[in-house]
């Protein structure tokens, strides 16, 4: 991701364009877009040299995490302007972008080296365990919205909304718990037991120093492209559909698709799911529902209700890739059925605009 870098020349560029010359909305909006793009590419690589220190299932943790931070900094900022419609598109876009173009990605570029992919199934199961539990908790307020009064009673969603994300962010911690203590054992990666470990090029601390500059930039970036969203999409005539589903969950995952597709080439599939799919379980069970408690203490809490054509992309997203998963072991074509259910579900939000 290296070559990824002569693009961080776009941040000053973009700060000038905002601020000195007051460009228009529309212009500093792409060019935020090409500057987010190298600060993901950094966290990618910082957190993956921090991953060679903390073994696989720690460092594939943190690479989902820091992966997802210029989504949460968008997001969070988005609330603020109360463009709550937009967030929860870009989530559900984040979803449906991890688990299929993502994992498809990986498994189909690892699986033309490889004949087939063995994982372990514990780090699946568990992912797989709480993105369940994930759809479960958006498809109830979405069918109690429609059953309360024509969704009329707002109020009593709301409550409901935050206790839901309340409860959701306490049983994403008890699965941290549960994989990165309790039973930590099981996760142990099998398959690369017989292999040389890789060599860190950066120290720990120098890995956590780039991390650390890399978040602080990506949240200047992020203030700008939100507060240039609307002009833009006025100005080039994009759809929400489009900024929300699309545009925004392929620029904050950046380093996961390029982290996790690295190793799935060399073989390393357990930290391509840890990435990918934990980093779909990361968003619903974590990120979604801490926009809703941080929309709360703003005042006014966004209701945790996904359109429904969101909320099937959703559902169909995850039951497609836990079919994948099913045997224990994956190939290039299982990878390309799940890039394909992408391009799907992506091209029908793009046209319909829904």
């Amino acid at each position: 991701m290296k070559y990824l870098y002569w693009l961080l020349v776009f941040i000053p560029i973009t700060l000038v364009a905002r601020f000195g010359l007051h460009l228009s909305d529309g212009i500093v909006f792409w060019l935020c877009c090409v500057g987010i793009v190298p600060l993901a590419a950094v966290l990618g690589d910082a957190t993956e040299q921090i991953s060679m220190y903390t073994g696989p299932k720690v460092g594939g943790f943190l690479n989902a995490t820091m992966g997802n931070v210029p989504e949460i900094l968008i997001c969070g900022f988005a609330i603020q302007s109360g463009m709550y419609s937009l967030v929860l598109a870009s989530l559900a876009g984040s979803i449906l972008g991890n688990v299929l173009l993502v994992m498809g990605m990986s498994i189909f570029i690892g699986g033309l080296k490889f004949k087939f992919l063995p994982f372990n199934k514990n780090i699946t199961q568990n992912n797989f365990t709480l993105l369940g539990f994930a759809a479960f908790s958006i498809v109830i307020p979405f069918f109690f919205k429609i059953g309360s009064e024509g969704g009329s009673n707002h109020i009593a969603m709301a409550d409901f909304s935050l206790a839901l994300a309340i409860i959701m962010i306490a049983l994403y911690v008890l699965g941290l718990i549960f994989s990165l203590i309790t039973h930590r054992d099981i996760f142990l990666d099998e398959v690369d037991d017989e292999e040389d470990p890789e060599q860190p090029d950066w120290t720990l601390r120098k890995g956590i120093i780039v991390m650390s500059a890399a978040a602080v930039a990506v949240a200047v970036m992020s203030e700008v492209l939100v507060s240039t969203v609307e002009g833009a999409a006025e100005q080039f005539g994009l759809g929400e559909a489009f900024i929300g589903i699309i545009l925004i969950p392929i620029l904050g995952n950046v380093a996961e698709h390029a982290s996790a597709v690295i190793m799935a080439f060399k073989g390393k599939i357990n930290i391509s799911i840890e990435v990918a799919v934990g980093s779909s379980m990361q968003i619903a069970m974590f990120v979604t529902p801490l926009m809703v408690v941080w929309s709360a203490i703003l005042g006014n809490t966004m209701e945790y209700v996904y359109t429904p054509m969101e909320l099937l992309g959703i559902i169909i997203s995850i039951v497609i890739a836990a079919t994948v998963f099913m045997d224990h072991k994956v190939n290039w074509l299982e990878g390309a059925e799940l890039i394909a259910a992408y391009i799907v579900l992506g091209g029908a939000f793009l046209m319909f605009g829904i």
